[in-house]
């Protein structure tokens, strides 16, 4: 990250103090302050290209430099972008700020407010560069950047074009044209490499689709992906959510014939005796399809 540091003439002394927090947070900057001895538009040349150094600016005033010409040059060249423009103002100074500066970020006192704000600004950065960076490599490939070619990069299983889009912004949270979440698309098709980086990115564990009313762990347990079950259930995903027809993962399970499926749900404490819209619980579709090992295990578990 670059940053533009413009100084007040009074608040030079600020400035060894705030190159070392931007050197610990390895932040480059450039720095410019008004001199006596040279004339406007020399002055002028200097501070626009420090503020072409960087999109972000920081300003340290002392309580006579907010009518200055340099100052207010600043605010023409920002050209309203109040996200980009920071004032740091000493604790002595703070109640001489005009009114018009609260559009602005102001960062009052010690140098370590200074500090926190621009840690947490590294971050964002960063992750606005990791953005442009997986658009153009989407890009370079003749992909569409868009939502659909999204989607399209789940249902094929493609893990390296998933974490592009998720690294360029797109939502782990996307539906497809049906209603249906790219996690559960992802689960139903057992593509264990997709479904980590999507609840990692923050993709909703219990997001229900809109043609079967399923979530992914009732996905997995209809289409028989144990191994996602488990995985599932050790990230908290709801047990006893219910579809349209009132069925749960493990009759969903039961109802598939997905034995090791059933299994692993009974284990992790799945209620056999919730009854779907016909009647039935696992217990009883178990009972029907006369699956012996999983009635052993449903009477073991009480």
């Amino acid at each position: 990250m670059k940053l533009s540091v413009i100084c007040g003439s009074r608040r030079l002394c600020s400035l060894p103090a705030l190159r070392n927090i931007l050197d610990r947070l390895f932040i480059e900057s450039l720095t410019w302050y008004p001199k006596d001895h040279i004339g406007m538009s020399e002055a002028i040349d200097g501070l626009e290209r420090c503020l072409d150094y960087s999109q972000y600016t920081l300003c340290l005033p002392d309580a006579d430099d907010f009518d200055t010409h340099w100052l207010h040059y600043i605010l023409g060249y920002q050209r309203g972008r109040t996200d980009r423009l920071s004032f740091w103002v000493l604790q002595d100074n703070e109640r001489i700020i005009p009114n018009w500066a609260s559009r602005f970020i102001i960062l009052t006192g010690h140098i370590d407010v200074v500090s926190n704000h621009f840690a947490g600004l590294e971050g964002l950065w960063s992750e606005d560069m990791n953005a442009k960076l997986a658009r153009k490599v989407i890009s370079e490939r003749h992909i569409e950047i868009s939502a659909r070619s999204f989607v399209e990069a789940v249902r094929s299983g493609d893990r390296f074009f998933t974490g592009l889009f998720l690294d360029a912004g797109f939502s782990p949270s996307l539906r497809d044209s049906a209603g249906v979440p790219i996690l559960n698309q992802a689960v139903r098709l057992g593509y264990h490499q997709l479904v980590g980086p999507l609840l990692d990115a923050g993709a909703d564990i219990d997001s229900e689709a809109e043609d079967r009313g399923t979530t992914p762990l009732m996905d997995a347990a209809a289409s028989g992906h144990t191994e996602l079950i488990l995985r599932l259930v050790d990230m908290n995903a709801e047990l006893e959510h219910m579809s349209r027809d009132g069925q749960t993962a493990v009759i969903l399970a039961v109802g598939n014939g997905r034995e090791d499926a059933a299994a692993a749900l009974i284990q992790a404490g799945a209620n056999v005796e919730i009854k779907d819209k016909l009647g039935m619980s696992a217990r009883k579709y178990a009972d029907l399809y006369k699956l012996s090992r999983i009635l052993e295990m449903i009477e073991s578990t009480g």
